[in-house]
């Protein structure tokens, strides 16, 4: 279980560092605002570094979001559930996650992010054109530690229904930090 615990800092890090991506973003949209509406002076770059910050921010965000079981549940359905239902459902999800979307994105967006720097393309959203190449990168490093996250809680999940593991309160414990489910 080291290596789930060493997973989990991964994305605990990688959600902190980004975290920190809405400092330069809100100066970028500040500064564009003031350009635009005070000296009729837009950028030709606030918008594609805008999108850009924003989109490697909610990315690479994701491991930390479901780390931190932050991600939507339809809790209509879920909440109805038995203790041992929750471990299966969230069983059944997380290998859903792991086995097709979050492989398959990274897969492709090797596949996509390689095009882009071997080709040198270039965005066209604005006159800036900048390289997509490092945008695209995000891409399949976001899935990568979404896949090794999805992977650390369905071994989680599958431990907890055939080795559960009480808590003081008698609740299941799916890691030592983890409240009752």
């Amino acid at each position: 279980m080291k290596v789930l615990n060493y997973i989990d800092k991964i994305s605990e890090w990688t959600g902190i560092v980004v975290s920190w991506i809405i400092v330069p973003l809100t100066f970028v949209v500040v500064y564009e605002v003031i350009m635009r509406h005070f000296f009729n002076a837009p950028t030709g770059w606030g918008y594609d570094t805008c999108w850009m910050l924003y989109s490697a921010q909610f990315m690479i965000g994701g491991a930390y979001t479901l780390l931190k079981k932050g991600h939507v549940r339809i809790d209509i359905v879920y909440n109805t559930l038995s203790l041992r239902g929750k471990l299966i459902f969230d069983t059944i999800v997380y290998a859903v996650v792991f086995s097709f979307i979050a492989i398959l994105f990274t897969w492709a967006g090797v596949r996509f992010a390689y095009e882009a720097w071997a080709t040198n393309e270039k965005l066209s959203t604005t006159n800036w054109f900048f390289p997509s190449g490092p945008i695209k990168t995000v891409i399949p490093i976001a899935f990568f530690l979404l896949s090794l996250q999805s992977l650390t809680e369905l071994i989680r999940s599958i431990s907890t229904l055939f080795n559960p593991v009480r808590n003081s309160n008698g609740g299941i414990k799916l890691r030592p930090n983890d409240s009752k489910i």
